[in-house]
């Protein structure tokens, strides 16, 4: 590599390596580490990483995309129409983008907010199992407990 190629990558280096600082300082942390330096290890007796904030339109983001699953499941009604219909595919689409939410956020989300995507993808998988899934057939015998003749 020549030194003019080397001189103008080094040059990038810097620059990306002030720049993370300068926003790692405007963020209220301390610099960011060196570039080239190892990522200090979390070890037992290490301070833990600061609990994520809430952000305020989380919870709407996911009640949205809940509601809108239950809709497209039946069970409410539209709010434009006050109609109630199914479209499954829509629903499974629903559940689909709150699972990515969960997938691609773990770690990021206050407790809060992480209890409450959890609480919510759970209900709404649950309510799209019961109605996809067909009853199972009565017991031809009866009730378990009295299948003593």
């Amino acid at each position: 590599m020549s030194s003019e190629g080397k001189r103008v990558d080094e040059d990038w280096k810097r620059r990306a390596q002030a720049e993370k600082e300068l926003d790692a300082m405007k963020a209220g942390g301390g610099p960011a580490p060196a570039a080239g330096a190892p990522a200090a290890p979390s070890a037992p007796g290490a301070p833990a990483k600061p609990e994520a904030r809430s952000h305020p339109l989380f919870g709407g983001l996911v009640e949205s995309l809940a509601s809108q699953a239950l809709m497209f499941m039946g069970a409410m009604r539209d709010p434009m129409t006050g109609q109630a219909h199914q479209d499954l595919q829509q629903a499974q689409a629903m559940i689909e983008m709150l699972g990515m939410i969960d997938e691609k956020t773990k770690g990021n989300l206050s407790k809060d907010e992480s209890e409450m995507l959890k609480q919510v993808l759970d209900e709404v998988r649950m309510h799209f199992v019961r109605i996809t899934q067909p009853p199972p057939p009565p017991n031809p015998k009866g009730p378990m407990m009295g299948n003593k003749k």
